[in-house]
């Protein structure tokens, strides 16, 4: 059905596109479609050292049997680089700082920022200190996606085609820089740099709101207090640069420097409507929140523990995860869950004796220097002495232009001036990052996905160096535990959320956390482990982060946790799906009263009659929080009416100044230093608020959407139909379910009018029954599994997305033979090359 579909678009808006114009219509059609041909028969993969046979179910989940390990990885890079091999070449360009080649002058300031920091060298760097068998791994699955590549010729996916690229041979740095990217949007390194902005523009009693720190009242994810190390006095620092950006040219060659900027020749470079960076990078990887939680027998309706996990990220088509199942006989190597398309490993899922789940754990683990510069901008002090900064061009090729640009790029000895690209800065800043400099000789993956236990599982966590995680686990023997998987920086004198002057910088003792020190737990009192991108334990205040996510999630399920006694598969799965808003349960009596004021029935009638549940029927959901991100505006929007697009007014903050009332510092004009009145402005917000949703349902004015980078042209979705969506979805901000409308981060005068479009949420469901006689593995992705939109699989996981169940993945044979629809080998041999290549 989906096929006739894209043939009739084919056959009517082809001659409208430009990349293939000549092409007669149904040529066009029949060359896209071959692109999503599935392998079959025999498939020669000349590196293998023995065949793989691969199985896969209804819904393109392959089961990959192998004999030997490597083996096994050659086989999970064909079949990434068959179903992925637009998204892998992505986000390889995100980290090596080449967007522009593809879409030219929007994506030059994110192709700047990236060859600023140079991700693609700390990939690089990384590779040089990792274990030999770790190399093996990646030089294996390399060999596996390049088989692909070679063999596909010409006939890539759409969007490659498109754009008229053919992939650079995939190697060892491609998938460690995948990793890294991730880790970047982890660091929460933005909001320490909203803050600067915002102490440069605002008094400090204002300032103090931005940074308030994990409340009170929020749950953590241990009960018993953890005392965080501190720095011995007189401990000698690292050496100069062990904890700056990665050094060295982005081809992943040892270390040289990174750079800055000529901005005489470029000042313009990137025009009007270009990407912003920040925001453009937050919707490509992790943002602030996950969930997860395991659950002791003692609390389930089977006897047997729990574990859930749902993470949260930028909603984008394919999804980010990609559903496989890998077996290598030799080495009794079974696992089953989420990879990513690039890395070749389970990130998570299950074996046959341990399951696991993430959560962002809010480590910051970036810092910021400020540097005093000598009048000519080529030195900077250090210490008594001035050193010339290290500068390295960088050559950036933009579609469109006839010259590429030369981006030159200063380094100090402590790491690379970030606000050459950020110049709203105001002032020189370096940027100092633990994950670009790494020393760990594992990636820690390969031993989460081959524990037999769980105090194997903690161990393998313990060198698991980033990105920083809340990592939750159980076994089938019954045991469930934690630990704060990552490395987290040892500060004494700050604690990282504004920048530092150099001479403090240099003058504090650093280092890392010893591993031994990281939050842990195994097997809690109280039957359950809870987290939700809180607080890990008591005592810990500022020393991990003072980003944590507004604890309404992490309250939410640990309440649910602590009044049951019998969870089951389905219990759990609708706690994934809750969306009760304890936001409202703070904050719905104000606007209560302003409804009372303004004598609005209509208001009073459907907020008192609230279950306070964002689900697409209700009526009171819209108006809340049309009403709450109106009131938001009205009180910051003067102070940040001056602001980078990337500064934040975050919602802790929001909520200390309804609490306090008049009084609060927040609540004035700044345009007219005039005092404002807080009911004044809840009162406006709700008037505002009914204009704009007219008693509409949360369904009619919020919908998700699952974005593509080629979905935004609208020629090219209505042919290719690269994004799904927008369709009605319930939940909101800080339900257990979200459901986050970027542009109410925003405060300007239109952020919080609807409709409100969402691209961000749950990227994937996880659950795992650990019955001692085999783990049961439940999974579902919001989209499919190709990568491909003319493929059968692109999108047909959504139904169930919105209003289905979840997917069963086995790791015993019988069950995927039973579940098998399709099936191939990739032979060692020169045997026929199946059809889909």
């Amino acid at each position: 059905m989906r096929q006739r579909t894209f043939a009739r678009k084919a056959l009517l808006a082809a001659g409208g596109l430009s990349a293939v114009a000549g092409l007669g219509t149904t040529a066009i059609y029949f060359w896209f479609v071959s692109s999503a041909r599935e392998p079959s028969g025999s498939v020669t993969l000349e590196t293998l050292e023995r065949p793989v046979r691969v199985l896969s179910d209804t819904f393109g989940i392959p089961h990959l049997y192998a004999e030997k390990e490597l083996d096994l990885f050659r086989s999970l890079g064909f079949v990434h680089a068959s179903d992925r091999l637009w998204q892998m070449e992505f986000f390889r360009r995100i980290a090596q700082g080449r967007l522009s080649a593809l879409f030219g002058e929007r994506a030059l300031e994110t192709d700047r920022l990236m060859r600023t920091l140079n991700l693609w060298g700390a990939a690089g760097h990384t590779l040089q200190v990792l274990a030999p068998a770790e190399r093996d791994r990646l030089r294996a699955y390399a060999e596996g996606v390049n088989s692909v590549i070679e063999a596909r010729g010409t006939r890539l996916p759409p969007e490659l085609t498109l754009l008229r690229v053919r992939p650079d041979p995939w190697d060892e740095t491609s998938s460690l820089a995948i990793g890294i990217v991730m880790n970047l949007d982890l660091s929460h390194w933005k909001n320490d740099l909203s803050r600067f902005w915002a102490s440069r523009n605002m008094p400090l009693e204002k300032l103090r709101y931005l940074r308030l720190g994990y409340p009170e009242w929020g749950p953590t994810i241990l009960d018993e207090t953890v005392i965080p190390p501190a720095p011995a006095a007189g401990e000698p620092k690292a050496e100069k640069g062990t904890r700056g950006a990665a050094r060295g040219s982005s081809d992943g060659s040892p270390p040289t420097v990174a750079a800055s900027l000529d901005r005489s020749a470029s000042a313009e470079a990137g025009g009007h409507g270009g990407w912003n960076p920040l925001e453009f990078l937050a919707g490509y990887s992790w943002r602030a929140a996950s969930n997860a939680w395991a659950v002791a027998g003692t609390r389930t309706e089977s006897g047997f523990p729990l574990l859930a996990n749902d993470m949260h990220l930028g909603l984008r088509a394919p999804a980010l995860w990609y559903l496989a199942a890998l077996h290598a006989d030799s080495s009794d190597f079974h696992v089953a869950g989420l990879t990513l398309p690039g890395i070749p490993a389970v990130v998570v899922g299950h074996n046959r004796d341990v399951a696991w789940g993430f959560t962002n754990a809010m480590v910051d683990d970036m810092d910021f220097v400020i540097e005093e510069v000598g009048p000519d901008g080529e030195a900077y002090r250090d210490g008594d002495t001035w050193l010339d900064f290290t500068v390295r061009p960088e050559t950036i090729q933009v579609r469109g232009l006839p010259r590429p640009e030369v981006w030159r790029v200063r380094e100090t000895e402590r790491g690379p001036v970030i606000s050459d690209v950020l110049p709203e800065l105001g002032e020189t800043l370096t940027a100092v990052w633990i994950a670009a400099h790494p020393s760990s000789p594992t990636t820690g993956l390969w031993g989460m996905n081959s524990a037999r236990s769980a105090a194997e599982f903690d161990q393998a966590v313990r060198g698991f160096p980033q990105p920083h995680q809340n990592v939750v686990f159980a076994s089938r023997r019954g045991r469930i535990g934690y630990r704060l998987g990552g490395r987290v920086p040892l500060r004494a004198g700050w604690d990282g959320s504004l920048p530092v002057p150099a001479e403090l910088f240099t003058e504090s003792p650093g280092g890392l956390w010893p591993i031994e020190m990281h939050p842990s737990t195994l097997d809690p009192a109280k039957g359950f482990i809870a987290t939700a991108n809180n607080l890990q334990a008591p005592g810990l205040g500022d020393a991990v982060s003072v980003d944590y996510a507004a604890p309404f999630r992490a309250l939410r399920i640990t309440q649910a946790l602590t009044v049951r006694r019998d969870w089951s598969v389905r219990s759990t799965y609708a706690l994934q799906h809750d969306t009760r808003s304890l936001v409202a349960d703070r904050v719905l009596a104000m606007a209560l009263g302003a409804a009372r004021r303004i004598d609005s029935g209509e208001a009073l009638a459907l907020l008192e009659g609230w279950d306070r549940r964002v689900d697409p029927e209700s009526r009171a959901a819209p108006l809340f929080y049309a009403w709450l991100y109106r009131l938001r505006a009205l009180i910051a929007g003067d102070e940040y009416a001056a602001a980078p697009e990337w500064a934040f007014f975050p919602m802790t903050a929001l909520l200390a100044v309804l609490e306090e009332g008049d009084g609060n510092p927040w609540v004035n004009d700044v345009r007219t230093g005039s005092g404002e009145r807080l009911s004044q402005l809840a009162d406006q917000a709700l008037r505002d608020a009914l204009r704009v949703t007219g008693g509409s349902t949360w369904g009619r004015l919020h919908a998700e959407r699952h974005a593509h980078p080629l979905g935004s042209n609208r020629w090219l979705q209505r042919l290719f139909g690269f994004q799904l969506g927008p369709y009605p979805s319930g939940g909101g901000p800080n339900t257990v379910r979200p459901d986050d409308y970027r542009r109410w981060d925003k405060l300007d005068s239109t952020s919080w009018t609807p409709p409100w479009t969402s691209e961000y949420g749950p990227s994937e469901r996880f659950i795992a029954l650990l019955n001692p006689n085999g783990i049961e593995g439940y999974f579902l992705l919001p989209t499919g599994q190709s990568g491909n939109p003319f493929s059968r699989h692109y999108r047909d996981m959504n139904g169930r997305w919105r209003d289905g169940d979840l997917i069963v993945v086995p790791l015993d044979r019988e069950s995927a033979a039973r579940r098998a629809v399709r099936q191939f080998m990739l032979a060692p041999d020169k045997g026929r090359r199946g059809e889909g290549f």
